[in-house]
């Protein structure tokens, strides 16, 4: 979510005037113009600033035209400051922030979408959430997020990178994402990977990524529980930590890797609602191979630019990876096609584009309405 919000300014602001109002961040420097912060951390702290900080915006700016929510988790907040002055309210829903499963949170947050005038959600999954939640079908449009794929698509020094991380010779598997229960590394790593390795010895898994620290949902050790089942399957040579990386050296392991695997499980409180990491892999020509939960299916086109496999279908995660590792020209095939996917219709110029139409037309359904006002006067 912050990586698609944060790219999502940055291209907005080239064409148009933004007032940004976020979270408080512990660092030093100059703040930046038009980014507006808390002095202090925590939710309570953030609404009331935000509150204060949109109506004291909107009474100085009268060119501001949309109230823009970077999640439903501010959907009160931008329906009653847009109410108030006459503004269009708009939501980018992301997936877990329409199910987080708290009775006052939905009753308090989720059902204000029904107030809305216009909501953009991330993949085909996450719209039906929305208008399951009670926001209108024709408020919704599917937007998928962006990537920067050249950055992933640069040339590296493969045989230095391998010789680096002493993966000469090896067979690369890559998981990239907060370690969140629903991304299934635990379970993949005692149902899946130790089969792979049972057939293919020569394999490594990498696992980038660690705890999500300032998740308001995640709060479990589940790098912890990982750990566990790497020994108890006696799988320590062949698993990999590299915790979080700079996005330089992410490019690198993305570029040094034979495929991605995204093993996410089925859950009622938790979803993924894209899967940004499957188009990164893409940008890289990497393959993935996926589980068909939430939006993923929307990052990933089975048998071309990857491989879906059922949720829980442990036996065809691993024969879908064996498969991909002893096949050169099967995994060429799909990650040529992947990133030839991604530069079309994932590049952020185009998904900018996508953006700024559906402001336009909200605008412009907000005109056509007060000239039908007027002429019914």
């Amino acid at each position: 979510m912050e990586q698609l919000l944060g790219s999502l300014c940055d291209e907005l602001s080239k064409n148009h005037r933004l007032f940004i109002i976020t979270a408080y961040a512990d660092h030093s420097g100059p703040p930046k113009t038009g980014i507006f912060r808390p002095s202090r951390p925590g939710l309570l702290a953030f609404f009331c600033y935000a509150l204060w900080k949109g109506v004291l915006l909107l009474r100085c700016h009268r060119e501001i035209q949309v109230v823009f929510g970077g999640s439903s988790l501010v959907t009160p907040l931008v329906c009653i400051l847009a109410r108030i002055f006459r503004r269009k309210a708009l939501i980018q829903a992301h997936g877990l922030d329409l199910l987080y499963p708290n009775f006052f949170y939905q009753m308090l947050i989720v059902r204000w979408l029904r107030f809305c005038d216009h909501i953009i959600a991330n993949s085909r999954y996450t719209a039906v959430l929305a208008k399951d939640k009670g926001a209108c079908e024709n408020s919704i449009t599917i937007i998928h997020p962006g990537v920067y794929w050249r950055r992933f698509a640069m040339p590296v020094a493969m045989d230095a990178l391998k010789l680096e991380r002493d993966l000469q010779g090896k067979r690369i598997i890559l998981f990239v994402g907060r370690l969140a229960r629903r991304k299934g590394v635990k379970e993949f790593i005692e149902k899946s990977l130790d089969r792979i390795i049972r057939e293919l010895p020569d394999v490594r898994f990498l696992i980038v990524g660690d705890n999500p620290k300032d998740s308001l949902t995640h709060r479990d050790d589940v790098r912890a529980e990982i750990e566990q089942a790497i020994s108890a399957c006696h799988l320590q040579e062949h698993v990999q930590w590299l915790g979080a990386l700079s996005d330089d050296d992410l490019v690198k392991v993305y570029k040094l890797c034979d495929l991605v695997v995204l093993p996410i499980l089925k859950m009622k409180d938790d979803v993924e609602g894209f899967g940004i990491v499957a188009l990164e892999a893409a940008a890289a020509a990497k393959p993935v191979v996926a589980t068909d939960v939430g939006g993923v299916p929307d990052a990933v086109e089975d048998g071309r630019s990857g491989i879906v496999v059922g949720s829980g279908d442990d036996e065809a995660m691993s024969q879908s990876i064996i498969e991909l590792l002893v096949r050169d020209e099967i995994k060429s095939s799909l990650g040529e096609y992947a990133q030839r996917r991604v530069r079309e219709r994932f590049c952020w110029s185009s998904t900018i584009t996508r953006y700024e139409k559906t402001l336009f037309q909200i605008l412009e359904m907000n005109d056509a309405k007060c000239v039908a006002a007027h002429a019914d006067d």
